[in-house]
């Protein structure tokens, strides 16, 4: 299959052809045309500044030990393929100029994550607020049994950073333990609440998280960049390794935790089930 490549990548460039033979391993046989030619539109921005890549992180994503993740990652690689209708499709419609400024950066949704992953974790900020209104993250959820609504992704390549729910598939035992993993920094949140979204209920929402840089020399740091981010591993001093997944529209969440410091554990507030 991986004689197919000079098809889209005629000067054989190394580094694609490395990830390239790395995804032939993790799908083990099942690798289709048209998901070789759905990850040759994504796989760039698997490659972060320095040459190095990360395409071996989706393993941990698609959880590609099981044959469930594995026919995931690929129904994904065939799905960014049909969405934008292949690579040549993705050249002609999504241009991408220097100056001015024009970047395209195709979206890696994650299809049937609920074939593999039961539930998801959204860590949130005790004091936070809905956007745009008085009432609390907390108060909203009790009421609607959903987190806030975020955009639903409508284009298969953003031209501008879009917001998710940052979520991962990961679960520790405290904030601390989930800061640290997921390199949440305590100025954007204290993590004292946790809200689990049944992975059966956001079909079709959930996507490969990504960490998005902006131009310092721009008016207003406009978002210039982005590269895939699997599992969380740019800010230091904070340890990471933690998955991440996005989700978006305003996914139903199952229960409510907030972490009890007397007590050193997670206590539910709220519960679906009522």
């Amino acid at each position: 299959m991986l004689h197919l490549l000079s098809n889209w990548y005629p000067e054989d460039d190394p580094i694609t052809r490395e990830q390239a033979e790395m995804l032939a391993l993790m799908l083990d046989g099942l690798l289709t045309e048209k998901a070789l030619e759905g990850f040759l539109i994504v796989c760039s921005r698997l490659v972060d500044d320095f040459g190095r890549h990360r395409t071996e992180d989706l393993a941990n994503i698609f959880r590609t030990d099981s044959p469930q993740g594995r026919l995931a990652l690929l129904r994904s690689l065939e799905h960014v393929n049909d969405w934008i209708g292949g690579f040549a499709a993705y050249e002609r419609r999504y241009p991408v100029t220097i100056n001015p400024s024009n970047p395209a950066f195709p979206q890696l949704r994650i299809m049937g994550i609920e074939t593999f992953e039961p539930r998801l974790y959204r860590l949130l900020d005790s004091r936070a607020l809905v956007y745009g209104s008085e009432e609390s993250i907390a108060a909203h959820i009790r009421r609607t049994g959903r987190l806030p609504p975020v955009p639903v992704q409508a284009e298969p390549v953003l031209r501008a950073k879009p917001l998710y729910h940052w979520c991962s598939s990961g679960k520790w035992p405290s904030p601390h333990a989930s800061r640290e993993a997921l390199q949440i920094l305590p100025d954007w949140s204290n993590c004292l609440l946790r809200a689990s979204i049944p992975t059966a209920n956001i079909e079709n929402s959930a996507f490969v998280a990504f960490n998005g840089d902006k131009d310092p020399s721009a008016e207003g740091w406009k978002f210039y960049n982005y590269f895939f981010e699997p599992l969380a591993q740019d800010h230091p001093p904070l340890r990471g390794g933690g998955p991440q997944i996005g989700l978006d529209g305003a996914p139903p969440v199952e229960l409510l935790e907030e972490w009890d410091e007397a007590t050193q554990e997670w206590r539910i507030v709220w519960s679906a089930a009522g």
